[in-house]
């Protein structure tokens, strides 16, 4: 090294070739040599090894001030340092970052944001959460199971467009600032991991922590007040956990509602009116919730099946006389009249994906006193219900297929002790739509269901050749549910 005046000139033995000037520069030169770039060394210098993930992504020196180095502070972005045992897997995220590093999303929110970005927002959100730090490998678990939902089980639901938009947009922005919710998307993505592979141990495991710090989280966030801050993760949580128990189909009509003692066994149809509690505290704010949109295209849907008419006309006969329904009944002095109502144009529908959603508002729009009838096993209660879940059954394909199945069966297989003649005449039905082999050995014969614009004729086929093809279902011995924490979750139903 010498000291020219103030500049201090590095000289090497060996110094890195110079890059070769093409022809036509060599050309132009004519022999100048003054106008060649001057190479520079770089200068000696600590490399940071420890610094923060946004600082390494970005290729860029960290100071490696914790709990925030000075980039990040001055970019406003969530520093996080990522801890040595996690740097394998770093590595993989890296990888998918260069092969996929673009989230499908409507809105464009993930198409600036790297895969190793959400799987450290992800593990600041849900591994902070009151429970031990979770190791590294839990971010490839995560983004997984984010990529999951988002690629993968959105589209086997069947919604408008406008739903599953905000869906893979707007809530999964939600959903990188709210915890809870963040939760329940996990949840759900590993338990349809659960349940669709064969070795899930590992995937229950997560499902049931990731719904049991949803649940708690969002129980936390119920009891403060409900702001246009926080509408829209109390909503969109909501939604999805009320999905949570269709998904959980028992292997045996047995474990159904109408032969369990378990209060939560009918947690899969009263979890789907928490919504509705839910709607008059976000009233004043809906105009400016991400939900806007789906809901008025939703609630225009609805009001066009909508029969608010009086008495017993357009109800199928004989549904309508066992329920007695006369022409002086209306919603409140007959509790079986606006159930029969919704359902009357369900069943002239197709059971298809453009249908899926106006069906499934039969859920939720039942009111307190017809779910107490359904609890309490009254029989003309639980033959309305088996028509909806007949009905829903025509669709094998559906996602909820398995759980719609499982009950319809179950209740068919309840009544067929009953007394009354006219309801193992209706029977019938859900009985064929499900392929239930529970009715009592007795000529079906034919069965015409009405509905406002058309009627729709089921045969049903001899019942000694039909109870053949059919085997019994049996109750596995030391069948435990898990579901059972889900009761909870009904602070805002009955």
């Amino acid at each position: 090294m010498e000291k020219n005046g103030k500049q201090v000139v590095f000289r090497f033995k060996n110094p890195p070739a110079q890059p070769r000037p093409s022809r036509t520069q060599s050309s132009q030169v004519c022999g100048d040599q003054s106008d060649e770039p001057v190479y520079h060394p770089r200068k000696s210098h600590r490399k940071s090894r420890t610094g923060c993930v946004n600082c390494k992504q970005r290729r860029i020196k960290c100071d490696e001030t914790k709990p925030q180095c000075q980039r990040c502070e001055t970019y406003r972005v969530d520093c996080a340092y990522s801890s040595p045992k996690s740097s394998f897997k770093m590595q993989q995220l890296a990888v998918s970052r260069r092969s996929a590093s673009k989230l499908s999303s409507p809105d464009g929110h993930f198409q600036s944001m790297a895969a190793i970005e959400i799987a450290c927002r992800i593990e600041q959100l849900v591994c902070y959460t009151g429970n031990a730090f979770v190791p590294g490998p839990f971010r490839t678990q995560a983004y997984e199971s984010l990529y999951l939902f988002i690629n993968g089980l959105t589209r086997r639901v069947p919604a408008p467009q406008s739903f599953a938009t905000v869906i893979k947009g707007d809530m999964i922005r939600v959903a990188l600032q709210t915890p809870y919710l963040m939760h329940a998307i996990l949840g759900l993505s590993n338990a349809y991991l659960a349940r669709t592979l064969p070795n899930s141990a590992c995937y229950r495991i997560r499902e049931t922590r990731h719904f049991s710090n949803a649940l708690r989280l969002y129980q936390e966030e119920l009891k403060s007040q409900i702001t246009k801050h926080n509408m829209d993760g109390i909503m969109s949580t909501c939604m999805l956990l009320s999905d949570v128990p269709l998904l959980e189909a028992e292997r045996s009509p047995y474990d159904s509602f109408v032969f369990s003692d378990d209060p939560s066994a009918l947690n899969w149809l009263l979890m789907q009116s928490g919504f509705s509690r839910l709607l008059p505290y976000t009233q004043p704010f809906l105009a400016e919730s991400i939900w806007l949109v789906p809901f008025m295209e939703s609630y225009t849907e609805f009001l066009k099946f909508t029969d608010c008419r009086t008495g017993k006309e357009g109800l199928q006969p004989e549904l309508a006389e066992l329920c007695e329904i006369n022409d002086d009944s209306t919603n409140e002095n007959n509790p079986y009249h606006e159930p029969l109502r919704s359902l009357t144009p369900i069943l002239d529908m197709e059971t298809n994906g453009a249908n899926f959603m106006t069906m499934a508002a039969f859920m939720g729009n039942l009111k307190l006193k017809f779910t107490t009838l359904i609890r309490n096993r009254e029989p003309r209660s639980l033959l309305i219900l088996a028509f909806w879940l007949g009905k829903m059954c025509e669709d094998p394909s559906s996602w909820v297929y398995s759980r719609m199945h499982m009950e319809c069966g179950a209740i068919c297989m309840y009544l067929e002790n009953n007394p009354d003649p006219r309801i193992l005449d209706l029977l019938g039905y859900p009985a064929h739509s499900c392929n239930s082999s529970f009715v009592r050995k007795r000529p079906l014969g034919t069965r015409i269901v009405a509905s406002t614009k058309r009627t729709q004729q089921a045969f049903f086929p001899n019942s000694e050749s039909f109870m053949a093809n059919h085997t019994e279902y049996k109750r596995p011995r030391g069948y435990q549910k898990i579901s059972a924490w889900y009761t909870h979750f009904t602070s805002f139903g009955h």
